[in-house]
C-alpha cells in the first residue's frame, strides 16, 4: 500500500459522509445517561458540591493542583448558585436528548458535566471519564441532523425536507476510538496482574462486599469458571479495543460486548457504568441496519395493532399465530 492510498483510506474513514443516524441516537442515549447520573445525585447534591460538602473545594484544588476546566470555581461559594447549577445542568440534558438547539446544549452539559468531575475527582469511575470525552467530541458531530426537534423545526421552515443529508463522521469516529481506546488501555492493564493471568482475578472481583448487587449462580463460582471468566474477559476487550474494526467481527463482538456488560451489570454495583460503555455501541452500527430493523419493527407492530383492531371489530376474524401467542 502506498502513502497516497493510505492517506487517501484515512481521508475517507473520516470524512466521507455518511448518515448521521447512529449519532444522532447516541446523543438521545448520551442525554438519557446524564439525566439518570444527575436523577443519582441529586439527594447528596450539596453533600458532594455544596459550600459544605464532604470534599471542599479548597480540598480539592490542593490534592489535584493545576488549571482545570471547573464552574465551581467560578461561582459565588453558595447554595443558592449551586443548586441553581443543578437545575441549568439537568434542563440543559433534557434539551439534549431531545435535540433542541442540540449544539449549544452539547457545549453547556459538557461544561456542567466536566465541572461535577473536577469538582469531586474521587467519586467517578470510568464511565463517568469516558462520558465526558464522548461528550466534548458530541459537540462537533452532526447530532441534531436527524431524530431531533432542531430537524423538525428547519423542516417546518422549508429548510431540510424528508431526506436526511450525509454528514461528515470525524466526531463520531473520534468517539468510536475512545470507546476501542477504553477497552484495549483495559486489556493492556490487566495483563501487567498476574490475577488475570492466572485466571484467578474474577474470584476477586465476586468476593468484595462493596461490589456485590445480585447473587451470582454457584457454578459460575466454581474455580474452573472463574479462570474461563478471568481469560474470556482479556479476549474480548481485546477483541473490542482491535478486532472491533474489523467489519466481518464487529457485530458479533458488539453482541458478546452487550452480554459481558449486562452480566456484569446483574452482578455488581457500579452506578450506571455498563450503560455508559454500551451507549456507543450504536455508533459501531451501519444505519442502514438501524433503519432495516426499525421498518421490521414497524411493520410487525402495524401488522399486530391491525388484526387486534379487527378482532375488536370483527371476533370471528382469525388471529394470526404470532398474534395468538
Amino acid at each position: 500500500m502506498s502513502l497516497r492510498s493510505l492517506f487517501e483510506s484515512w481521508n475517507a474513514f473520516f470524512f466521507t459522509p455518511q448518515s448521521p443516524l447512529p449519532v444522532a441516537l447516541f446523543r438521545t442515549i448520551y442525554g438519557a445517561l446524564v439525566i439518570a447520573t444527575l436523577v443519582l445525585l441529586r439527594p447528596d447534591w450539596l453533600a458532594w458540591y455544596g459550600v459544605h460538602a464532604w470534599m471542599s473545594l479548597s480540598t480539592m484544588h490542593t490534592l489535584e493542583p493545576g488549571t482545570r476546566l471547573n464552574l465551581f470555581a467560578i461561582l459565588p461559594q453558595t447554595d443558592a448558585w449551586i443548586e441553581a447549577l443543578f437545575w441549568i445542568f439537568l434542563g440543559s440534558a433534557i434539551l439534549l436528548t431531545i435535540g433542541f438547539l442540540t449544539r449549544f446544549n452539547s457545549l453547556i452539559v459538557f461544561l456542567c458535566l466536566t465541572s461535577i468531575h473536577q469538582r469531586n475527582l474521587y467519586i467517578t469511575h470510568g464511565g463517568d471519564a469516558f462520558l465526558r470525552v464522548a461528550g466534548f467530541f458530541l459537540i462537533f458531530a452532526p447530532a441534531g441532523a436527524a431524530l431531533s426537534v432542531d430537524r423538525l423545526i428547519r423542516m417546518w421552515r422549508g429548510k431540510e425536507d424528508a431526506t436526511v443529508l450525509p454528514r461528515s463522521p470525524w466526531a463520531q469516529r473520534m468517539i468510536q476510538f475512545e470507546l476501542a481506546l477504553l477497552y484495549f488501555v483495559t486489556f493492556c492493564w490487566k495483563v501487567k496482574g498476574a490475577p488475570w493471568l492466572q485466571g484467578t482475578a474474577t474470584y476477586y472481583i465476586y468476593h468484595l462486599e462493596e461490589l456485590k448487587r445480585f447473587p451470582v449462580p454457584s457454578w459460575l463460582l466454581h474455580p474452573t469458571m472463574l479462570k474461563l471468566e478471568s481469560w474470556s474477559a482479556l479476549v474480548l476487550e481485546f477483541s473490542l479495543g482491535v478486532l472491533i474494526w474489523v467489519k466481518e467481527f464487529r457485530y458479533i463482538l458488539l453482541a458478546l460486548g452487550l452480554l459481558l456488560h449486562l452480566y456484569l451489570e446483574y452482578s455488581l454495583n457500579i452506578p450506571l457504568f455498563q450503560w455508559d460503555i454500551l451507549s456507543a455501541y450504536i455508533l459501531f452500527i451501519d444505519a442502514a441496519d438501524i433503519t432495516r430493523t426499525w421498518d421490521w419493527i414497524r411493520s410487525r407492530k402495524v401488522g399486530v395493532v391491525g388484526q387486534c383492531m379487527r378482532v375488536a371489530l370483527n371476533p370471528r376474524f382469525p388471529l394470526s399465530r404470532e398474534v395468538a401467542e
